[in-house]
């Protein structure tokens, strides 16, 4: 056993008997971490308010190889993330990310530029408030280039014809792309000029950037359609995720008031 440091998201938090904490952490340094917080739900914690979920933090903890559960030492804040926590909205759509990595990465499996994406998608989340989604949206699209799933978009896979028709088609099983001429493959999904614009420049965009640019809500609605069944069908781990259905219950619910 050793003792280690490292810079973490906490990712997900549940109660452990009647004092503590098991919390799993994304760290730079090792990858994706579960770790036991004794009498950390204490008054007098020296870790209360530290390992709240989306938390970006600075851990020491007794490391040992070949064991599931690390101990936590000591855990400050580097970054709060306040607005995530303070607005519905942001908490949901910063879930999508989180539970992302939570599933998606092996444990012990370090992967310092899946880190970086998902602390500047925190970020990217924190600092601004309109065109959420389209970090979301970034986000995905980058994790999938980083776990190599990247779909292949930038060419017709049948004619090699690389400017957009009106309609084009991508494959679910193969992740490729095919113009109207040619037609849909296997298992495909149509999406509209403006869609595939916008995909193509989330492949390539910084997170940072992706709150400046504004999608309609139509041609969001057949991006996300396109990510989430993509992710589904690529990524076995990630065939089921519940922060998108908590998304989307939430904005069905939001829709039903405002037709009251």
């Amino acid at each position: 056993m050793s003792i280690a440091k490292a810079h973490a998201i906490v990712l997900h938090s549940k109660k452990q008997g009647e004092t503590s904490k098991i919390v799993t952490l994304y760290t730079r340094e090792f990858g994706r971490l579960t770790a036991m917080a004794k009498g950390s739900r204490g008054v007098k914690s020296k870790y209360l308010g530290v390992l709240e979920t989306f938390n970006y933090i600075d851990i020491v903890f007794y490391k040992k190889e070949n064991r599931g559960l690390q101990y936590l030492s000591q855990a400050s804040i580097l970054e709060p993330f306040q607005s995530i926590h303070a607005v519905l909205g942001k908490m949901a759509l910063a879930s999508i990310p989180c539970e992302v990595i939570h599933r998606g990465e092996e444990e012990n499996h370090s992967h310092p530029k899946v880190f970086t994406l998902l602390l500047d998608t925190m970020r990217a989340i924190e600092q601004n408030d309109k065109n959420l989604r389209n970090i979301v949206r970034t986000f995905l699209m980058r994790y999938i280039t980083f776990a190599g799933f990247e779909p292949t978009l930038e060419a017709c896979h049948g004619c090699g014809r690389k400017d957009l028709s009106d309609m084009s088609y991508i494959s679910l099983l193969h992740g490729t792309y095919s113009c109207d001429h040619c037609g849909p493959g296997e298992d495909s999904i149509a999406l509209s000029n403006p869609a595939m614009t916008y995909l193509r420049w989330f492949m390539k965009a910084r997170v940072a950037d992706a709150a400046a640019l504004a999608a309609s809500a139509a041609v969001g609605k057949e991006c996300d359609d396109f990510l989430y069944n993509y992710i589904r069908t690529q990524i076995e781990p990630l065939s089921s995720l519940r922060s998108i259905e908590h998304l989307q219950n939430l904005q069905a619910q939001l829709a039903g008031k405002e037709h009251e």
